[in-house]
């Protein structure tokens, strides 16, 4: 349970917004903006330039950022690396995916993704890098729109349907003039993710790259995360689409199992009946009249 500030004695409550205030300051480094200077985070969030420069200077001095001596900016530092490091390392997740993505990326060619829900967005957590790589400007750690990204899209599909509703009703992030605008149509392409387990997108986070995703799902048949391979969108790939998302469904399918999941509802010669708020109601096997309950 949280604890109010508005019950905590006065130097507790002191603490906690101070501890706070840093943490904001601190996360605004999570973002795209490579260094930032003081000043032009007092603006960003509000606060005066002395109080932003004691807590830059105190995350320095850890270690956590670093500064140059010509600019004055800072930057990441090197401990904010070790920490974020331990997430591929300890996160079971990630422990489970990143074999895989490999194997997926030496079979196909393309660039590998793997991307989880953060907040209001998806988090991009790993990329493996292909043959044909193009640098798009997307980076691990990066944030995605949920309505705007393959990932987001099928994160938005199997997650919790009142989540989903609030996100959807958000508005819509152009990042390029590809990007689809009407709240309709993006709803009416979650739900045929819902039926065909992935989700494909051209053109609408960069211009010149497309993203297949697939769903992960966790042991208690939630969604987990998305799976995705990327490339150029040149590339006439309108033959082998089929066999690229039954390769990518196998490997989101031996991801879920090694995180829990006893039944994966996609591919393999599998019809389903979607999950609905993180449930997988049925799986129907093909050539088979037996109904699998989870």
């Amino acid at each position: 349970m949280a604890l109010s500030t508005d019950l905590l004695p006065d130097d507790r409550a002191g603490s906690m917004k101070s501890l706070k205030t840093s943490l904001r300051i601190l996360l605004e480094f999570a973002g795209e903006q490579r260094d930032w200077g003081v000043m032009e985070l007092a603006e960003r969030c509000g606060l005066e330039k002395s109080r932003v420069s004691k807590v830059l200077d105190a995350f320095a001095t850890y270690g956590l950022l670093v500064q140059d001596p010509d600019t004055r900016r800072y930057a990441v530092g090197a401990k904010f690396f070790a920490i974020g490091s331990r997430y591929l390392t300890h996160d079971q997740l990630c422990r489970a995916a990143i074999p895989v993505m490999r194997d997926l990326l030496n079979r196909t060619g393309h660039s590998v993704r793997l991307s989880v829900p953060d907040g209001d967005q998806a988090l991009y957590v790993v990329g493996l890098e292909g043959a044909l790589f193009a640098d798009t400007g997307w980076r691990a750690g990066t944030s995605v729109p949920m309505s705007t990204s393959s990932a987001g899209r099928v994160l938005l599909a199997f997650m919790d349907s009142a989540r989903a509703a609030r996100l959807m009703a958000k508005p819509i992030k152009v990042l390029t003039d590809k990007t689809k605008r009407d709240k309709n149509a993006v709803q009416r392409l979650v739900a045929e993710v819902r039926v065909k387990g992935y989700a494909t997108n051209r053109d609408e986070t960069t211009l010149g790259l497309t993203v297949i995703s697939v769903p992960i799902f966790d042991a208690q048949h939630g969604i987990a995360g998305a799976l995705g391979l990327a490339f150029p969108s040149h590339l006439d790939l309108s033959a082998e689409e089929a066999n690229l998302i039954g390769m990518l469904h196998q490997a989101a399918r031996t991801i879920s199992q090694r995180i829990g999941c006893d039944v994966y509802p996609f591919g393999g010669g599998q019809t389903i009946s979607a999950p609905v708020n993180g449930v997988v109601a049925k799986t129907a096997i093909r050539n088979s009249a037996k109904l699998a309950q989870v």
